[in-house]
């Protein structure tokens, strides 16, 4: 018996030597990678070994094995990009892969902006990570969602009890792991809301941490002015800032961004950590509504449909929207303007206001797209594609050193509706168009406001670089091919020149296709 016992712990002990001198030394290895680490310093060539779900080594890995080699000659390396402003929560639980996300190497995605966020972060985290993540998934508290829980959409200022309960409503989502604070103050119900409503639920997501981040008031002739409220919310709150997606809207407000952009560097030279992100695109996309004048949007649909059928509230709504044709997201011109998606009438889908009114044998006038488009909110409403930037603004945005690249897109089903081509094609447009075409950044300074940046504003602290110890969230992509593919009247195109994602140590798409994996996390600040 016991000479059995000692041959069986003999056979078991070279059982495991074997099998230990025959395991592979990663999972993943990554060979002859021109790596752009994130932080904008100059590429160096090296190779990279990924165990488990981290980056376990760079260097010079020859005679290492792997599960998966990887050769990436004439490929460039860099992090994962972090997608800063996402609207994923909108989708996320339907469409929990997020393809057309994790095909243009977005590997990280931080939702809830403008605003609009789900109200129960907690349970939002939870479900979303039971269903299996293709990108990592972080959120925001929304302002506008909090103040609806209290309010409803009425139009005045929270009384001091509503605003300890919207209060109390940040807190426990920043304690579930919420990154900040949102707000959309250009939309309902967040636009009734005064200054001091915000700084109060700014310090409650500031006790944990987070940051702020806005869709301002006004992103066109009131530009100037929405900055200085944030940098006021900022400086009381004692809260870190940031712009979401900046632009100047309307030809009125094009070449505001030389003023807005000395804003925000009087300010930073000043000590106040303040941020912003971009889209790199001439148009917006937001919904329908956003060209109403706002009085008109209180008490929401229902009430905006019943001030339609009244022939005075018609008329005041119809001159509030031709005054916003002309000065905002309309850019003085109805072929501006374009229906992204339009539930009741597909059809109708990617038309301009001008094609719409061209087909219906009415004549092309401001006056009649107001009129259009009260016709077509009154029969259900829909999103639009607002044709209203300036590429010099875009270009001076894109250049200063704070600003991070972002999509401000959701996750999207191939061949529903006309998004916005951002939804596909955000982050290889910056990387073929801006740095390789235009020559506007360089590729190390792209890859920093797509990875590093980002990672830096939400205060991730293992993600964002390509350094031994982080986590492996990484793009492989070729910068002599790489581009966007997705266009305005055709979005739902994948970008060329993505070749390998790797999200949390697992490939997520190579050459091919995507594989489904399921690897994003859910990510929970201050966890």
């Amino acid at each position: 018996m016991k000479f059995y016992q000692k041959f069986l712990t003999l056979i078991t002990a070279t059982v495991m030597i074997t099998s230990t001198s025959y395991s592979d030394d990663f999972d993943i290895l990554i060979k002859n990678a021109k790596i752009y680490d994130g932080s904008g310093n100059a590429p160096y060539s090296a190779d990279v070994g990924v165990k488990g779900h981290v980056i376990a080594a760079i260097g010079n890995l020859a005679g290492k094995t792997a599960g998966e080699t990887i050769n990436a000659e004439g490929l460039s390396l860099s992090p994962g990009f972090i997608d800063l402003h996402s609207h994923a929560d909108r989708r996320l639980l339907e469409l929990p892969l997020a393809p057309n996300m994790v095909q243009q190497g977005v590997t990280t995605m931080l939702s809830g902006n403008c605003g609009g966020s789900p109200l129960d972060t907690a349970d939002f985290l939870e479900k979303a990570e039971a269903l299996g993540l293709g990108a990592n998934i972080a959120v925001l508290i929304g302002h506008n969602t909090v103040r609806r829980s209290v309010m409803g959409d009425v139009n005045r200022f929270a009384t001091d009890d509503e605003v300890t309960a919207m209060k109390a409503r940040v807190e426990t989502s920043m304690a579930a792991g919420a990154y900040g604070l949102s707000t959309g103050l250009k939309y309902l119900p967040g636009t009734f809301a005064n200054t001091e409503e915000v700084i109060d639920l700014a310090k409650s997501s500031a006790k944990y941490g987070g940051f702020y981040t806005s869709h301002m008031r006004e992103e066109g002739q009131d530009l100037l002015p929405s900055i200085k409220e944030l940098i006021t919310i900022g400086e009381k709150a004692q809260i870190p800032v940031h712009i979401s997606h900046h632009k100047t809207v309307g030809t009125l407000s094009w070449g505001q961004s030389v003023q807005s952009l000395a804003l925000v560097d009087q300010v930073r030279s000043k000590g106040m950590d303040i941020t912003l992100d971009q889209y790199p695109y001439t148009a917006s996309s937001s919904g329908l509504t956003i060209i109403f004048p706002k009085w008109s949007l209180e008490g929401g649909k229902e009430e905006l449909s019943r001030k339609l059928a009244d022939p005075v509230s018609r008329q005041k709504i119809k001159d509030g929207i031709i005054h916003l044709i002309k000065t905002d997201r309309g850019g003085n011109d109805p072929n501006r303007v374009q229906v992204s998606t339009y539930p009741p009438d597909h059809s109708l889908d990617g038309k301009t206001l001008k094609e719409i009114l061209i087909e219906r044998g009415i004549e092309v006038s401001i006056e009649n797209a107001a009129e259009l488009l009260m016709d077509l909110q009154a029969a259900g409403g829909g999103r639009g594609i607002y044709h209203a930037m300036e590429k010099g603004d875009v270009n001076r945005i894109m250049q200063h050193e704070l600003t991070s690249i972002a999509s401000d897109g959701a996750n999207a089903v191939i061949g529903e509706g006309n998004p916005h081509p951002r939804y596909y094609g955000t982050f290889p447009r910056v990387l073929g168009k801006y740095v390789r075409e235009d020559g506007l950044l360089d590729l190390a300074t792209a890859v920093r406001k797509m990875t590093g940046l980002p990672a830096a504003r939400m205060g991730l602290k293992d993600r964002g670089l390509i350094k031994q110890g982080y986590v492996a969230d990484i793009v492989l992509f070729n910068p002599e091919t790489v581009i966007d593919n997705a266009t305005f009247t055709a979005p739902h195109q994948h970008a060329t020149g993505i070749d390998y994602v790797i999200i949390n140590g697992k490939v997520a798409k190579n050459p091919d296709s995507l594989t489904n994996v399921a690897s994003g996390v859910a990510l929970r600040h201050g966890k």
